[in-house]
């Protein structure tokens, strides 16, 4: 079922000198990048339809994060892991292709790109080099990430039903779904970016139609360059708690655990409402040598 054999074929059709190539692409699909690329479309292009997304991506992962407990299935020895792991310990199915699946996917869909072919064919070329490249560098097996693949296009095709194209709603099946996560897994950071996360879009959401629109070029240079700050202030700040690394909150743990662990999903629901609330902060400033003309965004 994982093909195994397959698998042996890919890795040994790339070189070890293209591996940084490999982890490049293979980046397309972590969730950094997937959040920046989010959050950039989200401030400077459509912010409902992209929000749309974010809550589909937050929803997938608390979904993801169960079902690869439940079947429990490892990943290759690490004798052929070519880079570090950092992730779970299991392999089944592939996150990193689920998650390209369910972000570039789901703005296919939120965008109406579905009868473009340039535009089905390039989302198609990027979540495939995803996929591969787990291949390539052994941290999944082929069958990993094709059933990523398939849970990801049934995830799109279950979140667009159930969401019916309000972010709110895919933020409150995001802490739903937290719930059967954390007693399968636990108290990880994952389940805390499912409930913090969660809330804190469920409660920004609500204000999307009164931010301000961006009225000039300038105004959104400088939206992008104070959000990835905020971004990346929370990141560094989530990276410091010991329990980032994927903490379990033990039975019976002490006080300390406890508020390490609520201060994490604090400040995962302080990232995705900050994300999201950040325009209002800029639409205050003014630009008295900008034309409100310069800016074709929403």
């Amino acid at each position: 079922m994982r093909l195994e054999g397959p698998s042996a074929t890919i890795r040994e059709a790339v070189s070890d000198e293209y591996v940084d190539i490999v982890v490049a692409v293979t980046e397309l699909g972590s969730p950094t990048v997937l959040l920046f690329l989010l959050a950039t479309l989200y401030w400077l292009v459509d912010r409902p339809r992209t929000l749309l997304v974010v809550s589909y991506a937050l929803a997938g992962l608390t979904v993801l994060i169960t079902v690869k407990a439940v079947l429990g299935m490892p990943r290759p020895p690490e004798s052929l892991f070519l880079i570090e792991l950092d992730g779970d310990e299991y392999g089944f199915p592939s996150g990193h292709t689920f998650a390209a699946v369910v972000v570039y996917g789901g703005l296919l869909r939120a965008f109406d790109r579905t009868r473009s072919l340039p535009a089905v064919v390039g989302v198609s070329g990027i979540i495939t080099l995803v996929a591969l490249s787990r291949v390539v560098l052994g941290l999944h097996y082929l069958g990993d990430v094709v059933a990523g693949a398939l849970f990801g296009v049934l995830a799109l095709v279950i979140f667009g039903r159930l969401v019916r194209g309000e972010p709110r709603r895919g933020f409150a099946i995001a802490v739903i779904c937290s719930v059967p996560a954390l007693l399968v897994t636990g108290v990880t950071s994952y389940t805390l970016l499912g409930i913090g996360g969660g809330a804190g879009g469920m409660f920004a959401a609500r204000y999307v139609d009164r931010l301000p629109a961006l009225r000039n070029r300038l105004e959104g240079a400088v939206l992008f360059v104070f959000g990835c700050t905020f971004v990346l202030i929370t990141e560094v700040a989530i990276d410091a708690i010991p329990a980032a690394g994927g903490g379990v909150l033990e039975a019976g743990g002490g006080f300390l655990e406890f508020a390490t662990l609520t201060l994490m999903g604090t400040l995962y629901g302080l990232q995705v409402a900050g994300i999201i609330l950040v325009p209002a902060a800029i639409g205050r400033l003014e630009w008295p040598f900008a034309s409100p003309t310069n800016w074709n965004g929403a």
